[in-house]
C-alpha cells in the first residue's frame, strides 16, 4: 500500500511540472487519477510544494472542520449559529456562483469569524471536464469571490477530483487545493451519530474535516444531520484536547 501511494504522489508531482509548461501535456494529464483518494486513507499530510493537502501539521494541536456547497439560505445560517452556540470556528468553501447571489450570508461568515475559501464556480465532476474548462471554472470563482472582497489561499474542488490539471489550474492562480482527511458522510445516513462517529475515527491532530452548509448535491435535510452532530463532534474535540480552527490557523499558525 505504501508502494502504491508513493508512486501515485510521484506521478502527480511529475505531471504537474508537465502541465505548467505544456497545453497538450495538461490534456493528457487531465486523466490522471483523483487524488482524493492519497490523503483520506493514508497517513500522508501534503504533497510537495503546495499541490495538495489532506491534513495540518501533526503538532498543530488542532483541526480544521470545513463546510462545501453553499450558501444556502437555510442551512448557512443555522450552520453559523450552530458553531457559535458550540464555540467552533470554521473555514466555508461556497460555490462562486451561490456566493455572487447570497452575498450577506459570506459577509456573514466573515463576521462571525469564519473563514472563507471557493468551491469553484460550477459544481461539476473534474474527471469529465477538459482542463481548459476546470481552469475556466476556478478563473471565474476567484474573480467573483475578489469581487466580494474575499482574498483566497485555498480551492477545493467539487467532489475532491483533483486531477493534475486541477492542481496545475489551482497553482498558476497561487492557490493550494486542500481536500480531507476526515468526513460525516452526511448524505449517507439520517442519524447524526453516525456521522459524528465516522468523523472521530479520524478525528487526530491536524485533522480537516468535511462537512456540508447545502443539500443542493445530496438528499434533502442532510445538513441538518450535520448540524445535529456537531455537538458530538465538540465533545470529542474536548476529550482529545483539540481545538476546532480555520484552516489558516491549522496549517500557517495564522
Amino acid at each position: 500500500m505504501g508502494e502504491r501511494v508513493a508512486e501515485l504522489v510521484s506521478g502527480v508531482g511529475k505531471a504537474a511540472r508537465l502541465v505548467g509548461g505544456a497545453s497538450l501535456g495538461a490534456l493528457a494529464l487531465q486523466y490522471v487519477p483523483s487524488t482524493v483518494a492519497l490523503g483520506q486513507w493514508t497517513p500522508l499530510r501534503a504533497l510537495p510544494r503546495g499541490l495538495c493537502r489532506w491534513r495540518g501539521p501533526a503538532d498543530a494541536g488542532a483541526v480544521a472542520l470545513t463546510f462545501d456547497d453553499g450558501p444556502h439560505p437555510e442551512a448557512t445560517p443555522a450552520t453559523l449559529d450552530a458553531l457559535e452556540r458550540l464555540g467552533l470556528r470554521a473555514t466555508f468553501f461556497p460555490l462562486a456562483s451561490k456566493a455572487h447571489a447570497h452575498r450577506e450570508i459570506v459577509e456573514e461568515m466573515q463576521r462571525r469569524g469564519h473563514q472563507v475559501e471557493t468551491h469553484g464556480f460550477r459544481h461539476l465532476h473534474h474527471l469529465v471536464k477538459r482542463p481548459r474548462w476546470v481552469a475556466d471554472d476556478l478563473r471565474t470563482a476567484c474573480e467573483v469571490m475578489g469581487e466580494l472582497g474575499i482574498m483566497l489561499t485555498w480551492y477545493r474542488p467539487s467532489y475532491g477530483q483533483a486531477t493534475a490539471a486541477t492542481l496545475a489550474a489551482a497553482r498558476r492562480l497561487g492557490l493550494q487545493t486542500v481536500l480531507w482527511s476526515s468526513w460525516g458522510r452526511e448524505w449517507a445516513t439520517e442519524r447524526p451519530g453516525e456521522v459524528a462517529a465516522r468523523i472521530g475515527r479520524r478525528l487526530d491532530p491536524g485533522a480537516i474535516v468535511l462537512l456540508h452548509d447545502s443539500d443542493a448535491f445530496g438528499p434533502p435535510g442532510m445538513w441538518e444531520v450535520g448540524i445535529s452532530a456537531l455537538p458530538a463532534v465538540a465533545e470529542l474535540l474536548e476529550e482529545r484536547g483539540l481545538r476546532a480552527v480555520t484552516l489558516d490557523e491549522l496549517v500557517f499558525g495564522a
